[in-house]
């Protein structure tokens, strides 16, 4: 749609004229088709433009011609609608591209969780003597622990017993080891009748025996990271941690400068190349520098395509593509329970999960670089190429000289290409200058930052926290996954009604409450177990669901264009920074209700962090650093109002905005022929 007419040339009509036009309107008295208007609509743009007045300043009077308040993100926003008239090309992105890509993001960026499963497991013995059965030969050479199971990590160390020394007399060779173990066991079985004490034990000398009845292989399991090799578990978690931190911040930026389809193709290669590779390697620090590699920017390729497809669909629809992202990787995440139990093996499953992401590959014929990037670089040429092919599948045929008109106009260039915005950049000197320049914006940063901290921390914790955990990995997966996916449609549902600020606040105090009174019940003497507490964890793992799809589209909100990005991913980056101290909350507390306790007094801080954030429902992208620095002063756009509310408020905001006299209209205007012809509401909105 073309800028709208300068409202101060519709002065005159006031008070009961205005009102009559507006019933008049409403009513009836539009019987033109839309097709029609549109068109009437262009000749405004094209032949009877707003005249310059005399007195303004050149800053004023491109503010008035681009629609009243220099909100150039809106006007680019109705040139993007204009292009997809019909939502062609938004229904392909968001279910051709969205939709699939946010289903199968978590497989390969989870698949490690399942990978380096550590099924149940004990100490390997060598084969049991004829007298024994497999079960009497364990019991026999394993110890229990204090709750009655045989110890995972210890066996008996009968050679040392035999001999009354507390050093094990094993030989290096591995026949002769089981030869000598085998014959001191059944020598202490002949002669004692209880087993040996608990300080005659060992660690396991013959390996680990692990329970394969979900699992035939988990890289734990081949590479023996048990007991006291399970370092290496923590070694891979770590460099995955490690790599999504340095992802976040080098292919944010990277997705801020080069754009964020190319990037996203980048990503897309690179995971099922290395993820292929990496089912290959043996060496420790190889299998540590390739996971570091493969986890750089996991996290980003599900921020791009949110970021990039809210830049280009509709602005009430934002938050329902925000929602139904988050139901997607929430089905994602259970989909990847029956890939892990179908393959049964983690090259396997590591190979299932990795080899799709090629199919990115086909989105280069397919999605478009988002336009309002391109406007945001100067590249008007190429944001016009874009915006003519979605025309194209909208059944329009614009010309080349039309689009870049409608894009210069919007932009607030009207004779020449607009020049490259907010070339901000990434790093610490780009930050100060942020700082310095833009201090309402860098404040609502450090805002969604500490909420986004927060959102991380609980949701991890609450997950770490819940006590019932099922036998079944595979169950316990699917289950936990798919609680999340009725909190994201709960979000579908409210997100419309309340708003984003209220929403966010609102939940996130659900969740700090629940958890302060598990901390109080605890300190009361009630157990972890007990129902009444594990409800409340339950409860707040799924507002802490809401929260964090909620905490996503506030990030795209509130940050421009040329540092969208580059701000989710410092956020991000911060926010996994400190969740690598989420252990420490849940295990090393001294007493269970003291972590409840900090996990609360977290919560509020979340809820005063969300409470002082702009609400952003209805608002327009902002396109450049100053949009966002004055997001404040941007007027929500009307969302689902009747035709009559739209007009009245448009004649409102005219009446209002004026008070002083205006130059009456030209006799020949195309405006007074629009207004004749009872076009007002679809050339002015």
């Amino acid at each position: 749609m073309p800028p709208p007419v300068d409202l101060k040339l519709l002065h005159p009509v006031t008070g009961k004229a205005a009102r009559a036009m507006v019933d008049d309107m409403v009513n009836g008295g539009v019987a033109a088709s839309k097709e029609k208007d549109a068109m009437e609509v262009e000749n405004v743009f094209r032949e009877g433009g707003p005249r310059k007045r005399s007195g303004d300043s050149e800053a004023v009077e491109a503010r008035e011609t681009r629609g009243g308040d220099g909100d150039q993100g809106r006007e680019l926003d109705q040139v993007l609608q204009w292009a997809d008239r019909g939502g062609a090309y938004e229904r392909l992105l968001v279910w051709a591209w969205v939709a699939p890509v946010c289903l199968l993001a978590p497989c390969a960026y989870l698949n490690i969780l399942l990978m380096i499963y550590l099924p149940p497991h004990t100490c390997a013995l060598p084969p049991p003597p004829h007298s024994l059965s497999h079960d009497a030969w364990q019991n026999l050479s394993i110890p229990r622990d204090d709750s009655g199971k045989l110890s995972s990590c210890t066996m008996y160390d009968f050679p040392a017993a035999l001999n009354s020394s507390s050093s094990s007399s094993f030989s290096t060779n591995q026949t002769l080891q089981e030869q000598t173990y085998l014959a001191a066991a059944l020598a202490w079985q002949q002669t004692n009748q209880h087993p040996p004490p608990a300080t005659l034990t060992t660690e396991c000398v013959f390996g680990y025996d692990f329970d394969r009845t979900h699992f035939q292989e988990t890289a734990s399991t081949e590479f023996g990271w048990a007991c006291g090799g399970a370092v290496g578990i923590q070694r891979v978690l770590r460099a995955s941690m490690l790599g999504n931190l340095f992802g976040c911040v080098v292919y944010g930026a990277l997705a801020d400068k080069v754009g964020r389809r190319g990037v996203f193709l980048l990503l897309a290669v690179k995971v099922a190349v290395l993820g292929s590779v990496y089912v290959l390697v043996r060496g420790m620090w190889v299998v540590l520098a390739l996971r570091f590699l493969i986890s750089m920017g996991l996290p980003v390729i599900y921020q791009i395509v949110i970021i990039s497809a809210l830049e280009q669909v509709r602005d009430e629809r934002r938050g329902m593509v925000t929602s139904l992202s988050s139901i997607f990787f929430s089905v994602g995440q259970c989909l990847l329970a029956p890939i892990a139990w179908l393959t049964g093996h983690w090259v396997t499953l590591s190979l299932v999960t990795s080899l799709p992401a090629l199919l990115a590959l086909v989105y280069i014929r397919v999605i478009e670089e988002s336009p309002r990037w391109l406007v945001a670089r100067g590249r008007l040429q190429e944001a016009a190429a874009v915006l003519r092919r979605v025309a194209k599948m909208n059944n329009l045929a614009p010309t080349s000289h039309d689009v870049m008109a409608r894009l210069r106009m919007a932009c607030g260039h009207p004779e020449e290409d607009a020049p490259a915005a907010d070339r901000t950049k990434c790093g610490p000197l780009g930050v100060l200058s942020l700082v310095v320049s833009y201090p309402r914006l860098a404040s609502r940063t450090a805002l969604i930052t500490v909420c986004w901290t927060v959102n991380l921390v609980l949701y991890f914790s609450t997950t770490m926290k819940y006590p019932y955990v099922l036998e079944n990995p595979f169950v316990g997966w699917f289950c936990t996954s798919a609680m999340e996916v009725p909190a994201n449609l709960l979000v579908l549902v409210l997100l419309p009604r309340v708003g984003r600020r209220t929403l966010h606040a609102s939940v996130m105090a659900v969740t700090a409450t629940a958890l302060l009174v598990d901390a109080a019940l605890l300190a009361l003497g009630y157990e972890e177990r007990h129902k009444a507490v594990s409800s409340l964890v339950l409860a707040a793992k799924f507002c802490s669901s809401m929260t964090f799809l909620v905490t996503y589209l506030q990030a795209a909100e509130l940050h421009p264009t040329p540092v969208r990005t580059c701000a989710t991913g410092f956020a991000s980056l911060v926010a996994l920074t400190c969740n690598t101290f989420s252990p420490s909350i849940i295990l090393s507390m001294a007493r269970p209700w003291h972590s409840y306790l900090l996990l609360g007094c977290i919560g509020i801080l979340g809820v005063l962090s969300a409470s002082l954030l702009p609400e952003t429902a209805g608002r327009p992208l902002p396109q450049t650093l100053e949009d966002a620095e004055n997001l404040h002063k941007t007027a929500p756009v009307p969302h689902k109002s009747g035709r009559k509310k739209r007009v009245e408020a448009v004649v409102a905001a005219a009446t209002a905005r004026d008070n002083r006299a205006a130059p009456p209209l030209p006799d020949n205007s195309v405006v007074m022929k629009v207004l004749n012809q009872g076009h007002l509401t679809e050339t002015i909105i």
